[in-house]
């Protein structure tokens, strides 16, 4: 295909003079502005009367028809476009907003010794919240339930007398045609909330993002106080397994007992019987409930063993 015939990408504007990348941000300005002002503005219902078609005296061959029905057939295609493009912009608000409520309860969970950074993340997160909540609204007009025009009824009966209205190619090519120009008309109209939704939300998950940072400053120096744990009463160290244990101690001195009176000449088992007595005497002593001693400071600590 020859050059003249193939469109080029549009250049970068930034290949002028420093005038015109002034001018630029200046329009970028004009432009996000109104983003968010027509994000909350209300407009009318249906768009406006497209200009006269032409008139059905006009003669229309099958494949005229068959484009006119191309042409509203593609009006309806980007509808559908558009209404997706709405629906995945949905689901990056559901993935952000966790992600915002949680960095809200990080930051405001306790004091930061860092008053500047916690403040410019706490300013940051609010910027973003707003620009999310105009972006979902963006995206819901988009979705909302918007009037369109398709052939029905009027086209096929005369609604003056009631009687079928005769076939006419040209008839029904200019309907097609009405159907397809308000049709566009109106997706023009959804796409400005397509966009908005996603330049609102690009930009609140952009501020989220730097928000981060003087958070993370915040906090990077903070060391949480170590817990301290107050015992008030008395310390019990009566447990099953201790229970158990000394159970099992007294059925074997009871044996040791038994076997010194058989033989009543071996000292070793005397000697066994005897350190018996005294491990059950340590167990009782840790079964049994001692007062907690306080410190000077208020705080209480366990009794010494």
């Amino acid at each position: 295909m020859s050059a003249q015939f193939t469109a080029k990408p549009p250049p970068p504007l930034w290949q002028g003079s420093c005038r015109d990348i002034t001018k630029y941000i200046r329009l970028l300005f004009h432009r996000f502005m109104y983003i968010l002002y027509q994000a909350c503005i209300p407009f009318k219902q249906r768009p406006e009367e497209p200009e006269t078609l032409p008139t059905s005296e006009d003669n229309v061959d099958a494949a005229q028809l068959t484009q006119c029905q191309w042409i509203f057939d593609q009006a309806e295609a980007r509808r559908t476009h558009l209404e997706q493009k709405a629906q995945w912009t949905f689901a990056l608000i559901i993935f952000v907003v966790p992600l915002l409520a949680a960095l809200f309860i990080f930051l405001f969970r306790d004091a930061s010794p860092n008053a500047a950074g916690r403040t410019a993340a706490a300013v940051l997160l609010c910027v973003s919240a707003v620009l999310l909540f105009l972006g979902f609204i963006s995206a819901v007009r988009a979705v909302s339930v918007q009037e369109r025009e398709a052939l029905l009824l009027g086209t096929v009966i005369n609604l003056n007398d009631g009687h079928f209205r005769p076939y006419s190619k040209s008839f029904h090519a200019r309907g097609l045609l009405y159907c397809a120009e308000m049709n566009n008309a109106m997706n023009d109209h959804i796409a400005q909330f397509v966009k908005g939704a996603h330049i609102l939300t690009a930009t609140a998950v952009i501020t989220l993002s730097v928000a981060a940072v003087p958070a993370g400053i915040a906090f990077s120096k903070h060391t949480s106080s170590p817990v301290r744990a107050e015992v008030v009463g008395p310390i019990s160290l009566l447990s099953v397994d201790l229970a158990s244990i000394r159970d099992e101690i007294t059925e074997l001195r009871k044996l040791l007992a038994t076997l010194i009176k058989d033989n009543t000449e071996d000292d070793r088992l005397k000697f066994l019987e005897g350190k018996m007595t005294k491990l059950e005497a340590s167990l009782n002593d840790l079964q049994k409930d001692r007062p907690v001693v306080p410190r000077n400071n208020g705080s209480r600590r366990r009794p010494q063993r």
